[in-house]
This record gives C-alpha cells, sequence and structure tokens, in this order.
C-alpha cells in the first residue's frame, strides 16, 4: 500500500462535527479541525478538557458517536460502500490504515521482556512483514535519530524515563507514519528529563512531520507550533498562528489558561 502522503492536495487530517460521550458525560461537542501535511499542531487545555480522547479518536483506539476524520481523504475506522455509504472498518482494514498513524502516549508502553532494538523491531517484522535483518537496519537508523544507539541491547527497565520515551518515538518513526500523534509526552517524566524528549520532537517538527500533540509545555507550542488550539469542555475555543496565539488570546477563558499555566 503506497505512502498516503504521496496524495496531492488533500489535507493531511480533516475532521467533521466529531461528538464523543463516555454515558452521560460529552466529552467532545462537535470537534471541527483540519490539518496541512507538514503542519505543527499544539493542543492546549485543561486536564478532562477531550484533548487525549481527540486523538485517541484520530487513531480509533476510541469510537466516535458521531463526525468523521479523514486522513489524506480517507476514512479512518470506516470504509466507503461503493453506493457512497459508510460502515465500519472490519479489523485488517483498520490495522491497515493505523499504520499510517503513529502515536506516543503519556506512558511509554515498551514491551519489559524486549531490548530497546526488540521493542522497535518487532512491529516492523510482525506488521511490516519485514526480514529481521531490514528490520534491525530501521532500528538501528531510528535510535540514532533519538541519540540511543548505544542503548539498543538495554531493557527499558534500566532506562530513565527520558530514555524509554525517545525509544517509544524510534518506534514510530520505524513505522514511517504520515501522521504522528502525541499524548502529553512529557508529563510522566522527571523535570530534568524533559528538555531531551522536547528536542527530538522539535528536531520532527523541522524535519516537516505532520505533528497534532497534546501538551502543557508551553514554550515547544510558541517556538515550534504552526498553530496552537485551546480546547475546553470539548470544545475547540480559540485556534490561530502559534505566535500570536500566546501574544494575543482573544477569549477570557483562554487568558486565564494561559496565566494559570505561567504565561503572562
Amino acid at each position: 500500500m503506497p505512502s498516503l502522503a504521496n496524495t496531492e492536495n488533500k489535507l493531511a487530517v480533516e475532521i467533521t462535527d466529531l461528538h464523543k460521550s463516555f454515558g452521560s458525560l460529552e466529552v467532545l461537542k462537535g470537534i471541527n479541525l483540519s490539518v496541512r501535511p507538514g503542519e505543527v499542531i499544539c493542543m492546549l487545555g485543561a486536564s478532562g478538557s477531550g484533548k487525549s480522547t481527540l486523538l485517541r479518536c484520530i487513531n480509533q483506539l476510541t469510537v466516535q458517536d458521531r463526525g468523521e476524520i479523514l486522513i489524506y481523504g480517507d476514512p479512518i475506522g470506516f470504509v466507503r460502500s461503493p453506493d457512497g455509504k459508510m460502515k465500519e472498518a472490519g479489523t485488517g482494514t483498520l490495522a491497515k490504515q493505523r499504520s499510517h498513524i503513529g502515536f506516543v502516549f503519556q506512558q511509554f508502553n515498551l514491551w519489559p521482556h524486549r531490548t530497546v532494538l526488540g521493542n522497535i523491531t518487532d512491529a516492523l517484522i510482525i506488521v511490516k512483514k519485514l526480514t529481521e535483518e531490514q528490520a534491525e537496519k530501521i532500528a538501528l537508523d531510528r535510535l540514532e535519530e533519538v541519540g540511543l544507539t548505544d542503548w539498543k541491547d538495554e531493557y527499558p527497565s534500566t532506562l530513565s524515563g527520558g530514555q524509554q520515551q525517545r525509544v517509544a518515538i524510534a518506534r514510530m518513526l520505524a513505522m514511517e507514519p504520515d501522521v504522528m500523534l502525541f499524548d502529553e509526552p512529557t508529563s510522566a517524566l522527571d523535570p530534568e528529563r524533559v528538555g531531551e524528549v522536547i528536542d527530538v520532537m522539535r528536531e520532527l517538527a523541522q524535519k516537516g512531520h505532520t505533528m497534532i500533540l497534546a501538551t502543557h509545555e508551553l514554550n515547544f507550542a510558541r517556538d515550534t507550533a504552526d498553530r496552537a488550539i485551546f480546547i475546553d469542555q470539548g470544545v475547540i475555543v480559540e485556534e490561530g498562528p502559534a505566535k500570536d496565539f500566546f501574544k494575543n488570546p482573544k477569549s477570557d477563558k483562554l487568558r486565564s489558561f494561559l496565566k494559570r499555566m505561567g504565561n503572562g
């Protein structure tokens, strides 16, 4: 299956009227969002505002109640039948759709019984059907990209949190996703380890990767993002170019949030 990123003149991500409830709690209340190829989007908002749920819906780890998500023009989680109607994607189809989307979680989700190298090669061998030699070459290249080549034979328990998160990023990169999702990737780290993960993400942004991040790292969002989005109670309250977003917030809710976060 060719890379979806080869599709010309299409948005990388297009979300229309997305709704999601858990029981009586409505978490997403009609989200609309478009992301261009190579764009870096930082989402801000208090805990429980809906950021993580939105990211999980994009990857279909959580299925929306209503609304549509397109990745380079193709629906994820659903397929169009010949008559144009949408039906739920089967397991195999969904796996192929997800292979174009990378996800880095708050927790690192590394296999404790596999080495750093094994954590990266396993998916390449199982999902992409590469040989062990092919997978190892890609894994080593990605570990070099995040500065962890010397740790390839170590187990996750011997690594710091920042190193584990960089392995998780390397694992994602090895799959060559067209869209990268990050859900508060530094929130579980000790403060002295945050910078090393931020540096890797900044390098990815500079290389032109399409990235959507939920983050509380305001400096990263201000300096690196193309656009910033503020979500409050399941609604996008404000969005705009990152530098203007932080300098001139238009809504009282965003001004109050930024003040609480130490931005002015």
